[in-house]
C-alpha cells in the first residue's frame, strides 16, 4: 500500500510544519507520507515520525521517489528556489509562504502552465479558512463583485484586546505571549502580511495579477485609544480589512484599518480569527470564518493541499487572462477618519471634503472624502504620526 502513496519531502519544521506532520501522521486516510524533513538548525530533538531528518536540500531535491515538495520555511529566497526546482523537475509543490506567492505569482503561474505541474498554497491565506478552494470551485463561474477580508490573526488579536481597554503596547505584548505575534511583528502591524494575502485573493477572485507594492496599505502601528474612542461613540469597532472591488476604472484594492458597525459580521470576528466576505453578482454575499493563525489550523490547510494533490487537482486560474479587470488608477473615492500631525495640516487640501472631529496632543482629527491615490501619497509607506481608518460602509464613494 505504501508504494501507492504520494511521497513528500518537507522543508521546514516550525509551527506550521509541526502541525502538518502531526495531522498527516494522525490521518490514516491520507494517501501520502513524508520521506524526508529538511531543517537548518542542528542538534534539536524532532518529532517527525518515520521520516528521515536531513540538513541538505539535495537529499530531497535529488531523490527521484519524492513526487511533491512541501515548503514551510521562513526563508523567502530558499522557498522560491525550492518551489521553482520542484516544478521544473516534474514535481508538484505546496507552500505556506504568502510573500513568495504574492511577489512571484505571475511567474509561478507561467511556470505551472509550462511544466504541467501544480503549486498549491491554501495555507498562505487565512490559515484555517478554505477560501482559495472556494474561489477555485464554487466561485469559478461567478462574477465576483467584491471581496473583503480580516486576514491577519495578529492584528485582530491586538484590536480585540484594545477593545477591552488594553493600551496598544499591552495588547501587543499579550499577543506575543499568546503566540499570535512574532518577536518582530512589523509585517503584521504595517499591513504587509494582509497585503500579500490580498494579492493572492485578487488573482483567484478576479483573475487580476498585481504586485504587492501596487496596492495601498496602512496598518495599525500608530493606532491610539482616542481613535477607537471615536468609533465607539458611533457604535463601531476597528478591524484591519483587506478589500478589492470592481469600480469604474477596473479594480480598486487596499488594506486599511476600518470601522465596522456593531451589527456587521466582521464586528464579531475576534482574537486570532479571520473572515472573508465574498459578494457575487448572482449568489449574493457569503461570509467564511475560521482561525487565522495557529499550528493546527494552518497545518490543516497544508494537509488539505496534500489531499488535493492525491486527488490530482491543482488551481485552474480560470479568470486569469486578458478578460480580467485591470487595477484602477486610484481615482476612486473613499470616506475615512484621519488623524494628522498638526504640523502637516496642509495635507488636508488633498481631501475633496473634510469635517473636523477634534484636535489635541499635536494632531488634528477629521473625517473626509479622498481619492485612493491621494490617500496613498499622503500616507506613504508608514509615515509617522498619521492614522487613517476607513468608515464603516466598506465601500468607496463616487
Amino acid at each position: 500500500m505504501s508504494d501507492d502513496r504520494l511521497t513528500i519531502g518537507t522543508f521546514g519544521l516550525g509551527c506550521v510544519g509541526q502541525g502538518f506532520l502531526e495531522l498527516l501522521n494522525a490521518n490514516g486516510g491520507t494517501a501520502a507520507h513524508v520521506k524526508h524533513v529538511c531543517v537548518k538548525q542542528r542538534g534539536r530533538e524532532r518529532a517527525i515520525g518515520d521520516a528521515s531528518l536531513t540538513y541538505e536540500a539535495l537529499d530531497i531535491l535529488g531523490d527521484d521517489q519524492v513526487r511533491a515538495i512541501v515548503e514551510l520555511t521562513n526563508d523567502p529566497v530558499l522557498a522560491l528556489e525550492v518551489i521553482t526546482h520542484a516544478l521544473t523537475t516534474g514535481r508538484n509543490a505546496i507552500t505556506a509562504s504568502k510573500r513568495v506567492v504574492a511577489e512571484n505569482l505571475a511567474g509561478l503561474i507561467a511556470l505551472q502552465r509550462a511544466t504541467g505541474r501544480s503549486l498549491l498554497y491554501e495555507a498562505s491565506c487565512a490559515a484555517g479558512i478554505p477560501v482559495l478552494r472556494a474561489l477555485e470551485t464554487h466561485f469559478s463561474g461567478e462574477d465576483v463583485r467584491r471581496i473583503d477580508g480580516i486576514l491577519n490573526g495578529t492584528t485582530n488579536y491586538i484590536l480585540t484586546r484594545m477593545e477591552e481597554g488594553r493600551s496598544p503596547e499591552a495588547a501587543l505584548r499579550e499577543a506575543q505571549e499568546a503566540g499570535f505575534a512574532e518577536a518582530d511583528p512589523s509585517s503584521d502591524l504595517s499591513g504587509d502580511d494582509a497585503r500579500y494575502k490580498l494579492v493572492i485573493l485578487i488573482a483567484h477572485a478576479f483573475g487580476t495579477l498585481v504586485r504587492p507594492r501596487d496596492l495601498l496599505r496602512h496598518g495599525i502601528e500608530g493606532l491610539r485609544t482616542e481613535d477607537l474612542a471615536f468609533g465607539a461613540q458611533h457604535g463601531w469597532k476597528v478591524r484591519l480589512v483587506a478589500s478589492a472591488y470592481r469600480c469604474t476604472g477596473g479594480l480598486a484594492a487596499h488594506v486599511l484599518p476600518t470601522f465596522v458597525a456593531a451589527d456587521e459580521a466582521f464586528a464579531f470576528v475576534r482574537d486570532e480569527y479571520n473572515a472573508v466576505r465574498i459578494e457575487g453578482a448572482h449568489s449574493g454575499i457569503h461570509v467564511l470564518q475560521g482561525k487565522g493563525a495557529g499550528k493546527l489550523p494552518t497545518g490543516l490547510a497544508v494537509l488539505s493541499d496534500v489531499q488535493q494533490l492525491c486527488r490530482g487537482g491543482g488551481y485552474g486560474y480560470a479568470k486569469a487572462g486578458p478578460q480580467a479587470p485591470v487595477l484602477a488608477g486610484g481615482e476612486e473615492r473613499i470616506q475615512v477618519y484621519a488623524r494628522i500631525p498638526a504640523t502637516h495640516q496642509e495635507l488636508l487640501a488633498r481631501f475633496d471634503r473634510v469635517w473636523p472631529v477634534g484636535a489635541g496632543a499635536g494632531s488634528v482629527r477629521v473625517t473626509g472624502i479622498i481619492a485612493l491615490e491621494e490617500l496613498r501619497s499622503l500616507l506613504g509607506e508608514g509615515r509617522d504620526g498619521f492614522q487613517v481608518i476607513a468608515l464603516p460602509h466598506l465601500r468607496a464613494h463616487n
